[in-house]
C-alpha cells in the first residue's frame, strides 16, 4: 500500500478533523448543530487568496493571519447579534439561524467574489519532499503538521489558561458558571469566534489542494459532521480521529474501487457506524449533576 496515498488521506481526514472540531465545541457550549461551519471555511478560503493573496500580495504567514482575523470577527459577530438574543430560544431556532448564516456567506462570497473558481498554487507549489525512498507532497504535510501543532497548543490552551477554562465551565454548564460570576455571552461568543478560526484554518489549508468556489464548503462541512459522528458526538479527540478515519477510508476507497464512489463511501461509513457503533469511537462522556 503506497505511504504516499496514507499520508494523502491522513492530510484530508485533518481537514475534516478541523471542521469536526468546530461542531464539537459548539455542541459542548451551547447544545446546537452550527450548519454554517462549512461556508465559514468556503468564506476563509475566499477571502485569503482573493483578498490577501491576489489583491494585497501578502505572503503566505500575514494572509493566513489576517484571513483568521477576520473569521474570528465573523464569529464573534454573529454570536453576539444573533445567537445572543436566541439562547433563550429552543435550540432548533438557532440551529435555522446557522443554516442562514450558511447561505449568506455562501451568497456573500459569490457577490464579492463573482462565480468563477480561484486557483491557487500554495506556499509550497507543487513541492515534493523527499523522505527515504518516498516523495512525498509538502502541502500535504503541512496540514498534519499544522493539525498537530494546533490539537496540542489548544489541550494546553483548555487545560491552563483561564479563557480556556471558562470556555470549558460554560460547556459544562451555562447557569451555574453564570451564577458564579463567568461573562457567558462573551465566553460564547470566544467558542463561535474559535470554530470560526478552526474552519477558516481548514479553508487556508484546503485552498491549494482544489479550486476554491462557492460550494466547496458544504461537501466538507457534511464530511465533518461525518467524522464527529465516527468519532463521538461531542468527543474533542474523537473529531480528530474520526476525521482521520474518514480521509484515508475515502482514499483507499477511491483507489481499490473508484473515484466515482467516493463520497458515497464517507455517508456508508457513518451509516455503518450509527448501526453497528453509534456512540463512535470515543464515546460522549456523560456527567450527572446533582
Amino acid at each position: 500500500m503506497p505511504f504516499q496515498l496514507v499520508l494523502s488521506g491522513v492530510a484530508m481526514g485533518c481537514i475534516y478533523g478541523l471542521v469536526a472540531l468546530g461542531y464539537v465545541f459548539i455542541w459542548n457550549s451551547m447544545r446546537i448543530i452550527n450548519f454554517a461551519q462549512g461556508e465559514f471555511l468556503m468564506f476563509a478560503a475566499y477571502v485569503f487568496v482573493a483578498t490577501f493573496v491576489l489583491r494585497f500580495h501578502m505572503a503566505f504567514p500575514w494572509a493566513l493571519v489576517s484571513a483568521l482575523a477576520v473569521m474570528g470577527v465573523l464569529g464573534a459577530a454573529f454570536s453576539r447579534t444573533v445567537y445572543s438574543r436566541l439562547r433563550q430560544q429552543t435550540p432548533l431556532v438557532a440551529i435555522i439561524a446557522t443554516v442562514g448564516l450558511g447561505l449568506v456567506l455562501k451568497e456573500g462570497a459569490r457577490l464579492l467574489y463573482g462565480p468563477e473558481p480561484l486557483f491557487y498554487r500554495g506556499p509550497f507549489g507543487g513541492h515534493m519532499v523527499a523522505v527515504g525512498g518516498l516523495r512525498l507532497s509538502a502541502q500535504a504535510l503541512l496540514i498534519v503538521a499544522v493539525t498537530a501543532a494546533l490539537v496540542g497548543l489548544q489541550a494546553a490552551f483548555f487545560r491552563w489558561s483561564y479563557a480556556g477554562k471558562t470556555m470549558r465551565a460554560v460547556a459544562l454548564d451555562q447557569e451555574t458558571a453564570q451564577l458564579m460570576g463567568v461573562p457567558v455571552d462573551r465566553v460564547l461568543a470566544l467558542t463561535f469566534a474559535y470554530t470560526s478560526v478552526l474552519a477558516g484554518l481548514a479553508g487556508v489549508l484546503l485552498a491549494p489542494l482544489f479550486f476554491v468556489t462557492t460550494e466547496m464548503g458544504t461537501l466538507v462541512g457534511l464530511k465533518g459532521f461525518v467524522a464527529m459522528i465516527i468519532g463521538g458526538f461531542g468527543s474533542v479527540p474523537g473529531a480528530v480521529v474520526g476525521g482521520i478515519v474518514l480521509g484515508v477510508a475515502e482514499t483507499l476507497g477511491t483507489y481499490f474501487i473508484s473515484s466515482t464512489y467516493k463520497d458515497a463511501i464517507a455517508f456508508l461509513l457513518m451509516i455503518a457506524f450509527l448501526a453497528l457503533r453509534p456512540e463512535g469511537i470515543f464515546p460522549e462522556t456523560k456527567t450527572t449533576r446533582a
